[in-house]
């Protein structure tokens, strides 16, 4: 059966403030729907009624990192698909640290990065970082290897989005053309195109076709 027919799967977005709004009507737009629970409180119970977890943690803040572990791990434990956004990961010790403690005690299926923050979370790099958006261009072999170690590291598929994206489960790899380079020049595409891997993983794709 196309996606297309299917119920539309719910997807939990603990995404940031900045981008709710643009993923909310993207996910509508694709056939799902959001709901954004944030606190500690209540993600473990709002994670239970979803088909998939998005964990963006662009927005920093101890209490939103600590619901990200908790509907992390209650997915998990549901056998429901996680999807990580590591929005500037390497821009603060602060953020590299939450990072490291997520992907110790979740188990994540996609990782939706851009290539300074892939660099970051296998501690390469280090000399680029300085927010969001990435100021590392690498080459084509080099972007492949460095998808091939972060699935590796994680056991999981990436997607490392840029001018030209590439997925790869630590087998098979997939280069994507056909974007803009006008997509730079707005605010949550990388928000929102983790959301659309979280809709298709809800859908039942699995993880690298998903991607």
């Amino acid at each position: 059966m196309a996606w297309e027919q299917k119920k539309g799967p719910k997807i939990h977005c603990l995404t940031n403030p900045v981008t709710m709004q643009d993923t909310a009507n993207l996910l509508l737009a694709a056939g799902g729907s959001a709901i954004m629970a944030q606190a500690p409180q209540e993600v473990e119970e709002i994670t239970s009624f979803c088909q998939a977890t998005l964990l963006n943690t662009g927005v920093p803040e101890a209490e939103k990192l600590e619901a990200c572990i908790l509907a992390g791990k209650q997915a998990n434990l549901l056998g429901h698909p996680v999807i990580l956004d590591p929005v500037g990961a390497g821009a603060s010790r602060f953020r590299r640290k939450w990072l490291a403690r997520l992907l110790d005690q979740v188990n994540v299926q996609v990782i939706r990065c851009n290539q300074e923050e892939a660099c970051s979370l296998l501690s390469g790099c280090t000399d680029a970082f300085g927010g969001v958006e990435s100021n590392v261009l690498l080459k084509r072999s080099e972007l492949e290897n460095l998808a091939l170690k972060l699935s590796g590291a994680y056991s999981c598929t990436v997607l490392i989005s840029g001018a030209e994206d590439i997925v790869s489960d630590g087998v098979q790899i997939k280069f994507i053309s056909g974007g803009s380079e006008y997509m730079g020049k707005i605010t949550g595409g990388g928000c929102m195109l983790s959301a659309l891997c979280a809709l298709f993983c809800g859908y039942g794709y699995a993880p690298y076709k998903a991607a």
